[in-house]
Parts: C-alpha cells; structure tokens; sequence
C-alpha cells in the first residue's frame, strides 16, 4: 500500500492512500487532497499507480504544469518514479511519500549458518 503523508514541521498533519484511481493535488475542493494555499495551482499534481505484469506496483507523480512547479527531494519534475521515502513539495506544502510494500522488502534480514557446511537461512 503506497500513501501520501503530509508533514508541518516533520509530523504526520494528514495520511492519503493512494488507490488504484490514483489521487489527485491542488487549491481546487475536486482534488483528493485539497490544499488551501495560493501558492498551489488549482490542479496542481496528480500521483498515479501502475501495475506491473508481474503483479508489484509502481507510483508516478505528474506536475499538472502548474504554476509554482512540483518538487521531489528539492529536485524540480514533470514527472517522476516515486521511491519510499522521497519528499514532496508543493508550493509551501510538504509531503512523504511511503511506499509500504517496497519498504518490507528493503529491509534486511538477518541468515544464519547451517550445520550442514556451506548452507545457510534467513532468520524469521
């Protein structure tokens, strides 16, 4: 499950999921994520999903040619491949991108020794 998270001084204001519809950013009500800023365009950005053929998902974040530009990790895009963790601005907004399912498989696992020579396992 991959959310928008979107932080005011590095804590967790609001949580979107985003869905199979993807969701979209700007000053307009329309949006999923509505930001009252005029420094955001009325449809400002839109974060898109997309299945692969093997099943996993991949998440793209499109600027909408706004006015104010979209930013990821201070980086200006017109479009982008989201990874886990990767920061969003929007005009003076902040967001987190977390990439939940990506994030379970970064994390390393510890193996152990077999008493067999040579094998070795993953620890649960």
């Amino acid at each position: 499950m991959a959310v928008l998270v979107q932080l005011v001084d590095g804590e967790v204001l609001n949580k979107f999921e985003i869905s199979e519809k993807g969701i979209t950013v700007g000053r307009s009500v329309s949006n999923d994520v509505f930001l009252d800023d005029p420094s955001v365009s009325q449809k400002h950005a839109k974060i898109e999903l997309k299945q692969l053929t093997d099943g996993a998902y991949v998440c793209f974040l499109h600027d909408l040619e706004s006015t104010n530009h979209t930013f990821v990790n201070n980086q200006e895009v017109k479009t982008h491949l989201l990874s886990d963790q990767d920061l969003i601005n929007i005009g003076t907004k902040h967001f987190k991108f977390i990439d939940a399912e990506n994030e379970e498989l970064a994390q390393t696992k510890a193996f152990k020794k077999s008493w067999i020579p040579g094998m070795y396992y993953l620890e649960d």
